[in-house]
């Protein structure tokens, strides 16, 4: 019985980890597509733990893992940092964002419901009241807009294929200028407008239409 007991408290331990592990994975996985890291900057274990309030291991777990899905790249002196991107890598992704996520806009569709697109309208709402000086916060908003709608789609293989791409492209947020200009408001609210109607092709040409005019904006 004390030997069941001591493993059935090892589990739990084990458990607990794993949860704190992946709580620090999403954590870093989120801020890296949200812009929340420079093309370069160099992630550092101490800082980020810090800065988390937890130990070096789950940061280290982290990072290792992001690692694998390029999202960080490793230095021949172990120094981890944040990848930078030339235009042409730019250009590649783009385009297979353009197709991913205009199909996933198109599936969204026939599933987002009435609680989606309130929710599409409350964060379009909420980044319209933004000011000017509040760049990580738009993009923040930004990112959580868009997962709504490719969330909505109902495919994890898709979902998984374009957090991969954002990751790729989250640290060039940092670079662009937010625009709060009505232009800029009109794409989200048009993307609204056509996943409220049911029309997947206005769908799939509103988001596409977002990405080439912010695409346009970083290059």
């Amino acid at each position: 019985k004390g030997g069941d007991k001591t493993n059935f408290e090892s589990s739990i331990r084990a458990v607990e980890r794993e949860t704190l592990n992946d709580r620090v994975y999403r954590e870093l996985r989120t801020m890296i597509m949200s812009g929340g890291f420079v093309p370069g900057a160099e992630m550092k274990l101490r800082t980020l733990a810090q800065s988390l309030h937890v130990s070096l291991m789950p940061v280290r777990d982290a990072i290792g893992r992001l690692v694998v899905e390029r999202a960080l790249k490793m230095l021949p002196n172990h120094r981890v940092i944040v990848p930078e991107i030339t235009i042409d890598e730019f250009l590649e992704i783009r385009r297979v964002r353009i197709l991913l996520e205009g199909e996933a806009a198109a599936l969204a569709c026939a599933h987002i419901g009435t609680g989606g697109i309130a929710e599409l309208k409350r964060l379009h709402e909420k980044i319209k009241s933004l000011g000017m000086n509040k760049q990580r916060q738009f993009w923040a908003l930004n990112q959580e807009f868009h997962f709504t709608v490719y969330e909505a789609a109902k495919s994890p293989l898709l979902l998984s294929m374009i957090e991969s791409l954002w990751l790729q492209i989250g640290p060039l947020f940092n670079q662009i200028p937010i625009n709060l200009t009505s232009e800029g408001a009109r794409g989200h609210h048009r993307i609204i407008t056509a996943l409220s109607s049911g029309d997947a092709k206005a769908a799939r040409a509103a988001l596409t239409e977002d990405l080439m005019k912010g695409g346009d904006r970083i290059i």
